[in-house]
């Protein structure tokens, strides 16, 4: 776990002289604005007293990629677009709008982690994400957090059947609805059509079929 120290920085909202009307609002995902699919691991842990708008900005560009809003306290987990980005939140008590945050002056504290996280795949099949732990908020004192990888594994799992004994009929009854490849011990894999053309469908006349193997993605966290 990695102790970070997260530079407190200037207020800048833009509220009404009297600020904006409440707004309701709950935690998750507001907009990602990448356009690229979310698929790495972010999870935010937060105090519980005030809440919190995240901001993910490109460390490159310097545009806003993803915001979200989270209930101090609440579980707080997100799939975030590849990239490097800069983590920056706005707290408060009132949420007033992504204009107003929760109000002017020392109503909304924005801080930023002094370093940017990464989000990109590792080898072959492991994505790299982050776990944020933020420390209890004192006024007039610098924010602290724990950051910490968060990684995703993937696997492809294959399972082979086991030799499966059926009449012609009974593969007939069984393939009804699908078109596939098939194979005996003694043929090449043919359409099913073409595999029983010109077969004698007793009925009893047994054969080998094999199945063709089953693949299933596996996703666990992992270092």
């Amino acid at each position: 776990m990695l102790a970070l120290l997260l530079c407190a920085t200037p207020i800048l909202v833009m509220a009404a002289e009297h600020g904006a009307a409440p707004t309701a609002r709950s935690t998750g995902l507001m907009w990602n604005r990448t356009g690229l699919p979310a698929v790495f691991p972010l999870q935010v842990k937060t105090p519980v007293g005030q809440d919190y708008f995240l901001t993910l900005v490109d460390d490159e560009t310097g545009k806003d990629a993803l915001a979200a809003y989270i209930e101090g306290g609440d579980f707080f987990k997100v799939l975030v677009p590849p990239g490097v980005f800069r983590l920056r939140f706005a707290a408060g008590d009132v949420w007033q709008g992504e204009e107003n945050l929760f109000g002017p002056d020392a109503r909304t504290r924005i801080f930023e982690l002094n370093t940017p996280l990464t989000f990109r795949v590792r080898g072959l099949g492991t994505k790299m994400g982050h776990v944020v732990n933020i420390l209890e908020l004192e006024a007039g004192q610098a924010v602290q957090a724990a950051v910490k990888d968060q990684n995703i594994c993937q696997s492809l799992r294959v399972e082979y059947p086991s030799l499966t004994y059926r009449t012609l009929q009974q593969e007939m009854d069984r393939q009804t609805s699908r078109r596939g490849p098939i194979r005996t011990l003694a043929e090449q894999p043919k359409y099913l059509n073409e595999h029983l053309s010109g077969k004698v469908l007793d009925g009893q006349s047994n054969s080998f079929y094999i199945e063709g193997p089953q693949y299933e993605l596996w996703s666990q966290f992992c270092d």
